[in-house]
């Protein structure tokens, strides 16, 4: 069990730290860090997908390319790159109250994904699915609502936009591109499989597209203020 070893390790650490206090040697602290790193590649490093398989959240194993892991890719990968947003709105938005506060959305819009993932991961039959919290329609109200204040302080001009204003809008662009495709492999998988539990995800990411569209033309105008 990988929170069992890791909270054995951790009391282990604690208990050093009072006999260290009490004089016992640094070479007891050595071997112990030594194995929470053999813990810590373990843990990552399983080999458990050597062969092309890999587990759902209930352990059920299933290949690699199955249309759930296609689904559960893109939103890593979404994730992936609204951080990489955020990190570029770190380096951009030093004391603009505007890009901080799209910035500290982004991070709820990831902790949501990951809601998001779980469920995905998870077949709805299975005993695990009751204990998930699902995405659910007051969260896209939520999106919504955000999307509404974005927009009554954006201008948006009815013609192509070319992505690339500055970094932090193209940024935003390329998780917008990423988030559709995530819609669309949902989509499918919702058709695939019969997984209509997850229809609210699909719309949750459906809003979210529209949402940092919008917020890209934002961070646009921003950058010329």
């Amino acid at each position: 069990n990988p929170g069992y070893t890791g909270a054995r390790a951790e009391g282990l650490v604690r208990r050093l730290g009072n006999r260290r206090r009490a004089g016992v040697g640094a070479l007891f602290a050595r071997r112990i860090a030594l194995t929470m790193k053999e813990i810590e590649f373990e843990q990552v490093t399983t080999r458990g997908g050597d062969r092309g398989e890999t587990s759902l959240y209930n352990g059920e194993r299933r290949r690699k390319d199955d249309p759930v892991f296609e689904a559960l890719g893109d939103l890593d990968e979404l994730s992936s790159f609204l951080g990489a947003a955020r990190a570029a709105a770190g380096r951009s938005g030093a004391g603009s109250t505007g890009i901080n506060a799209a910035a500290a959305n982004l991070e709820r819009v990831q902790r949501m994904l990951l809601r998001a993932g779980a469920q995905i991961a998870t077949p709805a039959g299975d005993p695990l699915y009751a204990g998930l919290k699902p995405v659910e329609e007051a969260d896209i109200g939520d999106l919504e609502i955000e999307e509404k204040k974005l927009l009554s302080r954006t201008t948006i001009e009815p013609v192509f936009v070319l992505p690339g204003g500055n970094e932090l809008s193209a940024s935003v662009d390329v998780a917008r591109s990423v988030c559709r495709r995530a819609e669309r492999r949902l989509v499918s998988l919702i058709r695939e499989r019969g997984r209509v539990e997850l229809a609210a995800v699909q719309r949750y990411l459906n809003r979210l597209s529209d949402y940092l569209f919008i917020l890209a033309r934002h961070l646009d105008r921003e950058d010329k203020q």
